[in-house]
């Protein structure tokens, strides 16, 4: 294994080799710290049977804009790298995401308040969008007030979004 130091940042990379099948995936993972997004899309069978009835350009939408989720309130927020960090996302910001046209983004957004899939709420005064933790969660747990958003889905489905 050798050693190399980025003269930038003074950071340690090493290199390896990876012996891998060619029907494998190999997943590079970073250390705590270094602000890495985990991003947990609900498994439960009640949330793949939900999943199952997105079509694919809904599903590959909800896939792509799920990083931008808040940990704990599942807000889409901008990350400096779209959009300004903490400001909300607009549905414009999530079709550049998605790799959409604007009245596509803007046909799925719709679509996925109508399934109580997004959900709009005020950020300090601001519009803001916020995932159903049913269908994905970012962080451990999701606070009270993103239970009290989706409260009606979640009893209807009878799901507890903090437990998998």
């Amino acid at each position: 294994m050798r050693q190399f130091v980025d003269s930038d940042t003074g950071e340690i990379f090493y290199t390896e080799e990876v012996l891998r099948r060619s029907d494998e995936i190999v997943k590079v993972f970073r250390p705590a710290g270094r602000s890495v997004k985990f991003v947990k899309i609900k498994a439960s069978q009640k949330a793949k049977r939900r999943l199952r009835k997105l079509s694919l350009a809904e599903a590959g939408f909800l896939l792509k804009i799920a990083p931008y989720a808040m940990e704990g309130t599942n807000l889409l927020l901008g990350d400096n790298e779209r959009g300004h960090k903490g400001t909300p996302l607009t549905v414009k910001d999530l079709a550049r995401i998605a790799r959409c046209s604007y009245p596509t983004a803007r046909k799925i957004v719709k679509t996925f308040i109508e399934l109580h899939v997004l959900r709009r709420t005020d950020l300090d005064g601001r519009a803001a969008l916020a995932i159903n933790p049913l269908y994905s969660l970012n962080g451990k747990t999701a606070e009270s007030w993103l239970l009290q958003l989706f409260k009606q889905e979640i009893t209807e489905a009878g799901e507890d979004p903090n437990l998998d």
